[in-house]
């Protein structure tokens, strides 16, 4: 991982999510881990928790709309990463069934939730089922062993991450395991903006981030 860009770009991103703040950072972090039992989040759940955490309430809906996916009854059903809806990146959060919307949320999602995941994500060459085990401190299984993860290095700018749709456009739809570095090679093939990192090394690269992003919210 001795790419500059890649460092570039993780400061980038911590910059740009800690521009939140602390109040919408606390709240996003909250929308979360209710997510991850497995039920859409109503209006009324979403006003009781801006209201108890004090926050201005038409900044707070704002900020949501940017961050969130919505169901046909604008319920949210998805938040920066973390997804009820069919995403090809599967897993399991103490037995909820969920999905990501890119491979490397798996990887950041232990952290913010508190609790390990276990990952079942395609190759979107082969097909294969790349599994991982994933805690908040490290990758704890891999299989196969050599698989890898594809990296996007696009600015993280108020553009690219200005709606869900955003942020799916400039990062989720380059962001893929693969079960071997040949496979990931083969598909970036002709592309100078993908770095193919290990896994462990998709891990290390994102956890100054959101360690940043947890303490800044006081968690």
């Amino acid at each position: 991982m001795n790419d500059a860009r890649i460092s570039v770009m993780a400061r980038k991103l911590q910059d740009r999510v800690l521009e939140y703040g602390q109040d919408h950072l606390r709240l996003l972090i909250q929308v979360m881990r209710e997510l991850a039992h497995g039920r859409p989040l109503s209006a009324a759940w979403v006003d009781q928790r801006i209201a108890e955490l004090g926050i201005e309430p038409d900044a707070a809906h704002q900020f949501l709309r940017e961050v969130t996916e919505r169901d046909a009854q604008d319920q949210i059903v998805g938040a920066m990463g973390l997804s009820l809806q069919d995403h090809p990146h599967r897993l399991s959060v103490n037995g909820v069934a969920l999905s990501a919307w890119c491979a490397e949320d798996t990887l950041f999602l232990p952290a913010i939730l508190r609790q390990p995941v276990t990952v079942a994500s395609p190759s979107p060459v082969s097909g294969e089922l790349i599994r991982l085990r994933v805690s908040s401190e490290r990758v704890e299984e891999v299989s196969p062993a050599g698989a890898v993860v594809s990296l996007v290095l696009v600015d993280p700018s108020r553009e690219h991450m200005a709606s869900v749709e955003a942020i799916w456009s400039a990062f989720c739809t380059h962001i893929h395991f693969f079960a071997t570095r040949d496979e990931a090679e083969q598909w970036a093939n002709g592309r100078d903006d993908i770095a193919i990192l290990s896994v462990d090394e998709g891990f290390a690269w994102q956890r100054p981030v959101w360690s940043e992003v947890l303490l800044a919210a006081a968690e």
